[in-house]
């Protein structure tokens, strides 16, 4: 694989980043500790062969599912393509397998670019024209992920962001899964219909996962995940090795409303992704509270700040 080695000046952390796959972070080590932070693919083969999402950070443009990848916004109907035909929903949008322009490179920073045109719209589609930039910095605190979206449209565009941040389980050298524990905490949870992952725009109920996950209690390799929350306000995540007391932090800035929390039955993994727009967001009911759907003023830029890194 082709990519983009960093390192921070105190040589903590070292990260590489595939600019072939939407400038995913595909790699970040904390060199102290030898921890593995993230879930790295074997090789670039991988995402053909394997489930591309499960791997790194891949940016969705736009969040997770849009049922029959129809919705209305500010007055103006869009129509995206069909990419999940098994639940006829649109899903994670494109620029996750898109190849970003590699813009500068320094020791410790990199920062990538995609512009969609007129001419060359995003998803082949998508009716607003935008310039888009994510930026990488180490430091000695761990990551930084900034993304930031400019619109060249002259109309509002609608905007949603998530990552399908995977992290790697075990992640200490020679741990056992059986030792990591998951912090997180949650607000209202959002029940789905698991046969097609629609939402069913009602709340579940059951609380005692969520409360579990505040008190630091889930053990990811116990159970099987897939789950929608709200985010409060300044919640991060924390992974804790109950063995060597090391750990991972994940935080992002208030404009990430929602969490989905994912493993899909698999013991080496953890998805959490932060998302901005709650699950098919844009055509959700107005009993649902903010759904976060944002809108990018002609002219306007918006920044999206995640961070990670080892405690």
């Amino acid at each position: 694989m082709q990519t983009i080695k960093l390192k921070s000046k105190d040589n903590a952390y070292i990260a590489e980043i595939l600019p072939s796959r939407g400038a995913s972070c595909i790699s970040l080590c904390h060199t102290p500790s030898g921890m593995q932070i993230l879930r790295t693919p074997k090789s670039e083969d991988t995402y053909v062969t394997d489930n591309a999402f499960l791997y790194g950070t891949p940016v969705l443009l736009f969040p997770n599912r849009i049922t029959h990848g129809r919705f209305t916004f500010c007055g103006r109907e869009y129509q995206l393509p069909i990419n999940e035909p098994q639940t006829d929903c649109f899903i994670h949008g494109a620029l996750h397998e898109t190849r970003m322009e590699t813009q500068k490179v320094g020791e410790d920073f990199a920062v990538f670019a995609y512009h969609a045109t007129k001419e060359a719209p995003y998803l082949g589609c998508f009716p607003h024209a935008f310039f888009l930039t994510l930026r990488y910095d180490l430091g000695a605190a761990g990551m930084r992920q900034t993304l930031s979206v400019t619109s060249e449209s002259d109309s509002t565009m609608p905007m949603g962001l998530a990552y399908h941040t995977t992290f790697r389980l075990p992640f200490m050298p020679g741990g056992d899964i059986r030792n990591v524990r998951l912090s997180l905490p949650v607000g209202d949870e959002f029940e789905r219909d698991m046969r097609d992952f629609s939402m069913t725009w009602n709340l579940v109920r059951d609380k005692d996962f969520a409360s579990k996950l505040a008190k630091g209690e889930i053990c990811p390799a116990e159970n099987v995940i897939s789950r929608h929350f709200r985010r409060p306000a300044g919640a991060e995540m924390r992974l804790t090795d109950l063995a060597s007391g090391h750990g991972i932090f994940y935080r992002a800035d208030d404009k990430f409303k929602f969490w989905m929390l994912y493993n899909g039955d698999n013991k080496d993994l953890l998805c959490l992704e932060p998302q901005t727009w709650m699950n098919n967001g844009v055509n959700a009911p107005e009993k649902m509270g903010d759904t976060g759907v944002l809108g990018i003023l002609p002219g306007q830029t918006m920044t999206f700040v995640t961070e990670m890194g080892a405690f």
